[in-house]
C-alpha cells in the first residue's frame, strides 16, 4: 500500500478535520524521500501476514500462521516470535470481537462470501479520496470494519473520551464511510455497524464501538466541509494531538511561536511552598512539562525532515549524512562455539538458558489448551512512581501508598 489519497485518507482524516490549513502547509514543504521506517515496515509485514490468514480457506483459525513460519513474507521471514507476540494475539482479539456481538467462530461457518480483505474504497463526494480497509466481515445483520495496528508505541483507540464527550476515531469513520459507499453489497440490510482497532502489542489490544448511519452522514458532511475549507484561501490552522505525525508543524506558528519564545512558561517561583499546599511551582511545572512535550515532538519532525532533505541531495550547513551504525552480531553459532572453546571458554560461559517470556508462554498455553496459574506471575516489588496525566485511568498513588504497595508485592514475590 504505497499510494496515498490526493487530499485526504484514513490516516490524515483527523488532521484535516481539525486543521484544514495543514493541507496547503504540507504542499508548501519541499518534497521528501518518504523512506519508510522500520516500524512502518514491520507494520506492513504484519498486514501482509494477516491478509493471508484472512483469505485462508477455513478462516482466521485455519492454522495458516504456523504453516507460514520460516517463509519470507514481505521483507522478512516469519518466526514463532512474530506469531506469539503479534499475529496470534491479533487473531485472538478478532475472535473476542466477534464473540462480543454474539458470533462464535468455527471453520464450518466462516462467511467466505461476506469477507473483504485489503479492500480499496473511495470516500463519497471527494475526488481522489480513497483508503484501504484491512478487514470487513458481514455476520448476520452486523458488519465489522477492522483496522490492524502492529505498533507498540502510541496506543490507538476506536473511541477517544474527552471527559464531557466521546469521538469515534476519524480513521475508522473514514474507512466505514468509504466501505459503505464502495461495497454496498456487504451493508445491504445491515442493522448494526461496528468499527474496531486491534493493536495486539499494547495493554488494550481490542477497542470497538457501534456507529450509526446518522454518524456516518454527519462525518461525511464534516469531512467534505473540511476539504472545502482546506482548498480555499487562508484556511484555518489548529494545534492539537492530530499534529503528532504532521510534517507541517515545523513551520506552523502555533508550534514555533511557543517554542521560540521560552518566556511562555514564565519564571520559576523564588520560593517553593510545602508539598501539602497549593503552590505556584506546581503551575510552573505544568507549563514547563507542556513545553518540553512540544519540544520533543518538534525535534522529531525537524530530525526527520533534515534527514529526508539530505537524502534528497540537499545541503544543510553543519550537517551531513553518515552510515548508520548497526549492532554487531555473531557469525554462525557453530563457528563461534568452536572458536570460544579454543580460547578456553567453558560451556556455561558460551551458552545460557532462561525462562521464556510471558507472551511466549501464553501462546504455548493457548496452543496446548491450558491456563498458566496467576500465582506464577506477580509484579516485582517497587517503591518507584512515574508521572501521568490527571485523566489517566490508573489508580492515584500517594507517596505513602508506595511504601505499603512495596511491602505487599515483596511478600508475594518471596511467598512470605
Amino acid at each position: 500500500m504505497t499510494s496515498h489519497s490526493v487530499i485526504v485518507g484514513g490516516s490524515n482524516a483527523a488532521r484535516l478535520l481539525n486543521c484544514p490549513g495543514s493541507y496547503a502547509a504540507i504542499l508548501a514543504l519541499p518534497p521528501s524521500t518518504d523512506v519508510p521506517s522500520e516500524f512502518a515496515e514491520e507494520g506492513t509485514f504484519g498486514h501482509e501476514v494477516m491478509a493471508a490468514a484472512m483469505r485462508g480457506a477455513a478462516g482466521p483459525n485455519s492454522g495458516i500462521l504456523q504453516g507460514l513460519i520460516g517463509v519470507k513474507v514481505y521483507d522478512r521471514v516469519l518466526t514463532q516470535a512474530h506469531v506469539d507476540e503479534m499475529l496470534q494475539p491479533a487473531l485472538d482479539a478478532l475472535n473476542t470481537l466477534l464473540a462480543e456481538y454474539g458470533f462464535a467462530y468455527d471453520a464450518t461457518n466462516w462467511p467466505h462470501e461476506n469477507v473483504e480483505v485489503e479492500l480499496r474504497v473511495a470516500f463519497p463526494g471527494i475526488p481522489g479520496a480513497f483508503g484501504t480497509c484491512d478487514l470487513i466481515i458481514r455476520c448476520g445483520d452486523t458488519v465489522f470494519v477492522v483496522d490492524w495496528k502492529f505498533g507498540s508505541g502510541v496506543p490507538v483507540r476506536a473511541v477517544y473520551d474527552h471527559g464531557d464527550s466521546e469521538t469515534v476515531n476519524p480513521q475508522l469513520m473514514f474507512y466505514i464511510t468509504s466501505a459503505l459507499h464502495s461495497a454496498k453489497w456487504l451493508f445491504k440490510g445491515a442493522r448494526k455497524l461496528v468499527v474496531a482497532i486491534i493493536q495486539p502489542r499494547t495493554d488494550t489490544p481490542l477497542t470497538h464501538t457501534v456507529v450509526t448511519r446518522r454518524d456516518i452522514k454527519w462525518f461525511t458532511e464534516d469531512l467534505q466541509e473540511a476539504v472545502v475549507k482546506a482548498t480555499n484561501r487562508n484556511p484555518p490552522r489548529s494545534k492539537g494531538e492530530w499534529c503528532r505525525f504532521a510534517p507541517c508543524k515545523i513551520n506552523c506558528p502555533l508550534w514555533t511561536d511557543a517554542i521560540l519564545d521560552l518566556t511562555a512558561i514564565g519564571s520559576p517561583p523564588t520560593r517553593i511552598a510545602p508539598a501539602s499546599t497549593p503552590q505556584p511551582y506546581g503551575e510552573y511545572l505544568a507549563r514547563a512539562k507542556a513545553l518540553v512535550d512540544v519540544f520533543a515532538m518538534f525535534k522529531k519532525e525537524v530530525d526527520d525532515q533534515l534527514h529526508s532533505f539530505l537524502e534528497d541531495g540537499g545541503k544543510v550547513p553543519g550537517w551531513r549524512l553518515k552510515a548508520k551504525a548497526k549492532q554487531r552480531q555473531w557469525v554462525d553459532e557453530d563457528t563461534v562455539d568452536l572458536e570460544l572453546r579454543r580460547l578456553g571458554f567453558e560451556d556455561d560461559e558460551i551458552w545460557r538458558s532462561e525462562l521464556v517470556t510471558f507472551k511466549a508462554a501464553d501462546a504455548t498455553a493457548k496452543r496446548r489448551g491450558v491456563k498458566i496459574p496467576d500465582e506464577l506471575r506477580v509484579a516485582p516489588p517497587t517503591n518507584e512512581t512515574t508521572v501521568a496525566p490527571t485523566d489517566d485511568p490508573a489508580p492515584v498513588i500517594e507517596r505513602g501508598d508506595v511504601v505499603e504497595a512495596f511491602r505487599e508485592s515483596l511478600k508475594l514475590l518471596t511467598n512470605k
